[in-house]
């Protein structure tokens, strides 16, 4: 238990919880009172991106040779790490909006996907980047079919049953997640 206690602390977990929770939870409100089910879903996409972009700070310590010399497997406690920001993701906007939970989950996955590629190839200070871009492409332009390269990047904005956006959802989330684990988060010099 006091592994883990430690290992939370040396993300700052607990900070990133507590801002990123409220953050999410005032978001994915905001956008419950709309009769337009796709400006919940675009809401929810946008609460998701805040929260996973602050919480993804926490995927690597303050001293990344520290986690790269460690003497520990990594890849099991980061590949928890990247579930329980999905998983904690997914249902505090859930229980918030008015967005279907299959499109909430699949964002919550694909953009938490996104934080740890970013983690991976620029390191803690920036992983919010990707989240960031993907929320803001996916709110601030309409997910049209044409043309399709537009509507692949607006994949976090589009109703439930797209295959498209369920397509692009998980090969972030497991190219991020394969980033993450084997190649850890970046050196920063």
């Amino acid at each position: 238990m006091r592994a883990l206690l430690l290992y939370l602390r040396s993300r700052q977990v607990p900070g990133g919880m507590l801002w990123g929770v409220p953050v999410m939870v005032a978001v994915a409100w905001l956008g419950t009172g709309h009769a337009d089910p796709r400006r919940a879903v675009m809401a929810a996409a946008l609460a998701l991106t805040l929260g996973i972009a602050i919480l993804g700070h926490g995927l690597a310590g303050a001293d990344s040779t520290l986690d790269a010399t460690a003497a520990l497997r990594w890849a099991p406690r980061r590949a928890l790490h990247l579930t329980a920001i999905t998983v904690l993701a997914a249902v505090v906007v859930t229980a918030v909006t008015t967005a279907p939970a299959g499109a909430v989950l699949r964002d919550a996955a694909g953009i938490t996907g996104t934080a740890a590629l970013a983690a991976a190839l620029f390191g803690r200070q920036l992983a919010w980047t990707l989240p960031v871009v993907t929320g803001c492409l996916s709110a601030g332009i309409p997910a049209t079919p044409e043309p399709f390269a537009l509507y692949l990047l607006t994949w976090a904005g589009q109703p439930p049953g797209s295959p498209a956006a369920a397509t692009v959802a998980v090969v972030l989330a497991v190219t991020g997640t394969a980033a993450y684990l084997i190649l850890g988060p970046r050196r920063i010099s």
